[in-house]
């Protein structure tokens, strides 16, 4: 579904920080938070499709119990937007290794392929994944 280009009022926060439980609802909820942003256009679509790929994978693989929370942090700048997604006990999240491409017909493990495709940079740092964004930019080098 198409988004009708927004349009920030002057109030408009450009920083976020949000925690969700650790439910099957959080990439929901992280998406919603992010929406206080209001980030324009594509830049949008793109960053709450990856903040739930993330929030996703901390649900499923960060061995966290539905009552603990993942914390969302955004930053944006008007040129570059930077969210982190912390879930879990201070633990490092595991490096990414070898191909993160699902094999063709895969239902799952897309998430961090999505990130690696979309984002114009992204890594893990401090027990966090973070990507970045810019606006009307194509990803880096791929």
């Amino acid at each position: 579904m198409a988004r009708h280009q927004r349009q920030a009022a002057p109030d408009t926060p450009r920083r976020l920080d949000a925690s969700v439980r650790a439910t099957r609802n959080a990439p929901w909820q992280a998406r919603r938070a992010l929406r206080r942003l209001a980030l324009p256009g594509l830049l949008g679509d793109h960053a709450e499709l990856l903040v739930s790929e993330l929030v996703t994978n901390s649900v499923r693989h960060a061995g966290l119990r539905p009552d603990e929370l993942i914390r969302i942090t955004a930053d944006w700048s008007g040129e570059r937007l930077k969210v982190a997604v912390r879930g879990g006990r201070g633990v490092p999240p595991a490096a990414v290794a070898g191909s993160i491409r699902p094999a063709p017909g895969a239902e799952s493990g897309w998430g961090l392929y999505l990130v690696d495709r979309l984002a114009s940079r992204w890594g893990t740092a401090a027990g966090s994944h973070w990507f970045e964004l810019r606006p009307e930019q194509p990803a880096q080098g791929r």
